[in-house]
């Protein structure tokens, strides 16, 4: 994916999840070697459980990456499908 995404190699799978676009989504899950779940969120849980959905701070390094987000945030339409959210735009977050 780094290749794809024109970034550095990952340093690790919770390296690759902190460029994931958004904070909600910046999860990931992996059973260990004692079958274990292992949960990774670089930017926490905060956003998940509160129903909060803004970009990540990579993401809004670059022009580019935030416009990716805004397409995304257009595309997903998810405050329509889930009317709890709230759904940050770019323009709200640098006010």
């Amino acid at each position: 994916m780094h290749i794809r995404n024109g970034v550095k190699p990952y340093l690790s799978s919770t390296d690759a999840i902190s460029k994931f676009p958004e904070t909600a989504t910046a999860i990931g899950v992996k059973i260990d070697d004692n079958d274990q779940l292992q949960l990774t969120a670089p930017y926490g849980f905060h956003d998940v459980v509160n129903l909060i959905v803004k970009p990540t701070p990579f993401i809004v390094e670059t022009k580019e990456g935030k416009r990716l987000y805004e397409v995304r945030r257009i595309n997903k339409n998810w405050n329509v499908i889930w009317p709890q959210l709230k759904v940050y735009s770019i323009d709200e977050l640098d006010d």
